[in-house]
């Protein structure tokens, strides 16, 4: 019991938690088409190499010896989510296509959801959702730097140690 504890962590369970929110997420970017993209559509979109964060996630979630590449690894996932919730994908563009089952994106302008349904609830429900991704991404990543750290101090302690006995 007490090594499965030690394999699956805090950040582990963070890194678990943002995977599902990610596919979550990714779930609602193929309903909504819009913000979809290559293997759901033909075209290649931002979509198709957000699903890169995947195995950056994966990579993060199972190279534990490697501590410093996993906080690069859910920190690189954890940005490119913000830039481009902030730039290509906002708030307001993820609740319009669930409240008005429209598009207001030049390239997909008044195209409908996939379910072809109108509820704001439901563009409440995924704004929320993507809030929580973020949330997950940066908590993962802060745990995973909090991890790393931990790591290295013992390390660091053993050669100060070192250095004082050969003064």
């Amino acid at each position: 019991m007490q090594q499965l504890k030690q394999h699956w962590g805090r950040s582990e369970a963070l890194l678990l938690l943002a995977i599902i929110l990610g596919l979550l997420h990714h779930i609602d970017h193929v309903l909504r088409f819009d913000h979809s993209g290559w293997p759901f559509r033909p075209e290649i979109t931002p979509f198709t190499f957000s699903l890169l964060a995947y195995p950056l996630l994966l990579a993060a979630l199972l190279w534990r010896a490697r501590p410093w590449l996993r906080v690069f690894c859910a920190g690189f996932v954890f940005i490119a989510v913000q830039l481009a919730h902030i730039f290509l994908e906002t708030p307001a563009a993820q609740f319009g296509v669930w409240a008005h089952n429209a598009s207001e994106e030049p390239y997909a302008f008044h195209h409908t959801n996939l379910l072809n349904l109108q509820s704001p609830v439901l563009g409440h429900v995924v704004v929320v959702l993507s809030i929580l991704l973020s949330i997950a991404l940066l908590s993962a990543t802060v745990s995973l730097f909090i991890d790393a750290r931990r790591q290295e101090s013992p390390n660091k302690a053993i050669q100060r140690s070192r250095c004082s006995q050969h003064r």
